[in-house]
C-alpha cells in the first residue's frame, strides 16, 4: 500500500515525464515540417526556427527538473551525503542546488519584469511567455529540492 506522500511524488514524476515528452514531440513535428516545406515545396517556414529554439530551451529546463528528480543532476557535496539521515545534513548537502534554483527563479522573475512589453521577432510572442519556463524551472526545482530535504525516502 502506498502512502499519500508516495502517491504525490509519483504524480509529480508522471507530470514531469509528460511535460518533457510533449515539447520533444512538438519539436520533432516542427523540424520535419520545416524540412518538407524547405526541400519538398521550396518554401521555408519563417517561424519554425524561432519556435524550435524556444522549445529546445524549454526542453533543457524541463530536463534539468527530470535529472534533479532522478538524482542525476551534477551536485556539489560538502562532505555530507545527500541521503544523510538528518534533515540538517540533507539541507547542507542540497544547499548549493537549492541556492542555484532559487537564484534561477529570482533572475527569471527580474528578466520577465523587464521584458514584459517586448515581443519576439518572428512569432510575435510576448517575451514574458518565452522566459517563463526559466521561472517555472527555478520554482519547481526549489520545490523538488525541498521535498528531497524534508521527505528523503521518496521513490524514484
Amino acid at each position: 500500500m502506498t502512502s499519500r506522500r508516495e502517491q504525490f511524488v509519483q504524480l509529480a514524476q508522471g507530470l514531469v515525464y509528460l511535460v518533457l515528452a510533449l515539447p520533444v514531440a512538438l519539436l520533432s513535428l516542427i523540424l520535419i515540417a520545416q524540412v518538407v516545406f524547405r526541400y519538398g515545396l521550396n518554401s521555408s517556414l519563417y517561424w519554425s526556427e524561432e519556435l524550435s529554439r524556444y522549445i529546445l530551451v524549454l526542453i533543457t529546463f524541463i530536463g534539468s527538473l527530470y535529472l534533479l528528480q532522478q538524482d542525476s543532476l551534477t551536485t556539489i557535496e560538502l562532505g555530507v551525503r545527500s541521503r544523510a539521515r538528518s534533515v540538517l545534513g540533507r539541507a547542507i548537502a542540497f544547499a548549493p542546488t537549492l541556492l542555484f534554483f532559487g537564484l534561477l527563479g529570482w533572475s527569471a522573475f527580474s528578466l520577465i519584469s523587464r521584458t514584459a512589453s517586448q515581443k519576439s521577432i518572428a512569432l510575435g510572442l510576448p517575451m514574458w511567455l518565452v522566459y517563463s519556463p526559466m521561472l517555472a524551472c527555478g520554482v519547481a526545482g526549489a520545490l523538488i529540492v525541498l521535498l528531497k530535504i524534508f521527505l528523503p525516502n521518496t521513490p524514484r
